[in-house]
């Protein structure tokens, strides 16, 4: 009986307290949505856990049948000048690795943009190749030789700032997501 009159006290001590309104219209069906989309995601997670690796095994072979074909990249080096050939084989490093990574980002959302950013690169690259071709046939001229580093700078950077976009195009998509599927 004790406990009778206990539970008789805590129900009315919470009596007005109760949360008793009705979810909003459409609740359950977001919910159902909600819980059926984070099924599908446990379903696709292998499939999205190899295409990055896929993709770098590609790039990486891509970029040796690349440098196994055209030899005539390093007898160029070879007749730069001693400081610009490391100059260039540094900014070479740091190019491919950006690279790398604009395109291991390479979706849905952002393949227009990966794609606009190559052929940019692309530009650049010939761009440069000019200025190896003229540097080769004037000597060392420090004009040249300036115009050659701000190209590779201007790779860099302009890399640096696709992955930037980048990451904002998947903030918008997670925020749009969140908002969508509450």
């Amino acid at each position: 009986m004790n406990n009778d009159n206990e539970l008789k006290n805590l129900f009315d001590t919470l009596n007005g307290h109760w949360d008793n309104e009705e979810p909003a219209f459409g609740h359950e069906n977001r919910f159902l949505a909600k819980l059926e989309g984070k099924q599908k995601k446990k379903r696709n997670r292998l499939a999205t856990t190899f295409a990055p690796v896929a993709a770098t095994i590609a790039l990486m072979l891509g970029i040796w049948f690349i440098y196994i074909q055209s030899p005539a990249k390093d007898e160029t080096i070879g007749k730069l000048p001693p400081k610009v050939a490391q100059t260039q084989e540094y900014f070479a490093l740091v190019i491919e690795k950006e690279l790398a990574k604009v395109e291991n980002e390479n979706s849905p959302e952002t393949r227009q943009l990966v794609k606009d950013a190559l052929y940019r690169m692309s530009v650049l690259e010939k761009d440069y190749e000019k200025l190896t071709e003229e540097l080769l046939k004037k000597g060392e001229n420090k004009k040249i030789i300036h115009a050659m580093i701000t190209n590779l700078q201007t790779r860099i950077s302009f890399l640096e700032e696709v992955l930037i976009q980048i990451e904002n195009i998947k903030k918008i998509k997670d925020n749009y997501n969140e908002n969508n599927n509450i």
